[in-house]
């Protein structure tokens, strides 16, 4: 199950960790998201960093070395002591902090010649929701995790959230909190094809038809969420023993149309012929996000319900 030890909490809190979370909490183009055991520190959409439990306030600290290899780089043409460190997991953990203004070059640059803009939009989300200034404690729904995928079952989900009305009637009940998935599109050429909203449909159908299945994700959304909130990764809501709601009932799956273009029919297509080919509204409501007034801050109150939606057209 996804989550981090007491351990690995404490290190990131008060030990040899700390400066890595010191570091996403200063800087949000930057978001530390929980694995089973590790994490990984996201900048636009790529891992900078992932830093894995080896045991006994030791831990690995890996760079995906990839992001070197385009036209500009200059990290791959710089023989530095430094470097060297940061590719044999030498050194001590501040140097690696330190280290991630001129990572963050390199991948801006790698970024330019391979653009990778749903995943980028997906971190602008998450930071909206769960940690911007003014933003996160007023949003209904708090992103847990960006790119989630159950290794077991090969569910993939491109954002996995929690509903938690931001009333406040509503926030002082620490069991109203719900689980939605989300799957976002950038621009209108990611509905079709091989990797579309239908073949989303089927895979999410796939995935929540198994109860073992969902009470599984549920109890490990609950505890990312409670460990986030412990590590001061989400803001407007004090650390709490947060319990969510395990009634299926209350599932959402949201799709999150970025830069979607109104005059073009193939979303509306898309959709319909999803809906109409599989039984997944039976698993879960499915809503389709809507802008408040541009952003990414997420409402219920604008969220639409998918019949409706395809009813507008």
């Amino acid at each position: 199950m996804r989550g981090l030890s007491q351990l690995f909490v404490d290190d990131l809190q008060n030990g040899c960790l700390n400066c890595f979370l010191r570091a996403v909490k200063a800087d949000d183009t930057l978001c530390m998201e929980i694995r089973e055991d590790y994490v990984n520190i996201y900048y636009r959409g790529g891992s900078l960093y992932r830093i894995r439990n080896m045991g006994n306030h030791t831990y690995s600290i890996d760079f995906d070395m990839n992001y070197l290899r385009h036209d500009y780089s200059l990290l791959s043409h710089f023989d530095t002591a430094l470097f060297h460190q940061l590719q044999n997991n030498q050194g001590p953990y501040e140097e690696y902090v330190r280290f991630i203004p001129a990572i963050k070059t390199e991948m801006d640059l790698w970024f330019g010649e391979h653009p990778k803009y749903e995943r980028e939009y997906q971190q602008l989300v998450l930071r909206e929701n769960s940690y911007s200034e003014g933003v996160a404690k007023d949003s209904d729904y708090f992103i847990l995790d960006i790119e989630y995928t159950d290794a077991n079952s090969k569910g993939r989900f491109d954002m996995l959230a929690v509903k938690w009305l931001s009333t406040s009637s509503q926030r002082r009940n620490a069991q109203n909190a719900s689980l939605a998935l989300i799957e976002m599109k950038y621009a209108d050429g990611a509905h079709g094809g091989s990797s579309g909203i239908a073949k989303h449909f089927k895979d999410i159908e796939s995935f929540l038809s198994s109860p073992e299945r969902i009470e599984a994700l549920i109890n490990e959304a609950e505890n990312i969420f409670n460990q986030k909130l412990e590590l001061g990764l989400i803001k407007g809501i004090k650390p709490q023993s947060i319990h969510f709601n395990h009634s299926t009932d209350s599932l959402e799956f949201i799709i999150l149309a970025a830069n979607h273009k109104p005059a073009s029919t193939v979303f509306h297509r898309e959709l319909r012929s999803a809906y109409q080919m599989t039984n997944l509204s039976a698993l879960a409501e499915i809503k389709i996000a809507t802008a408040s007034n541009m952003g990414y801050g997420l409402y219920a109150d604008h969220m639409v319900d998918l019949e409706k939606y395809l009813n507008q057209k």
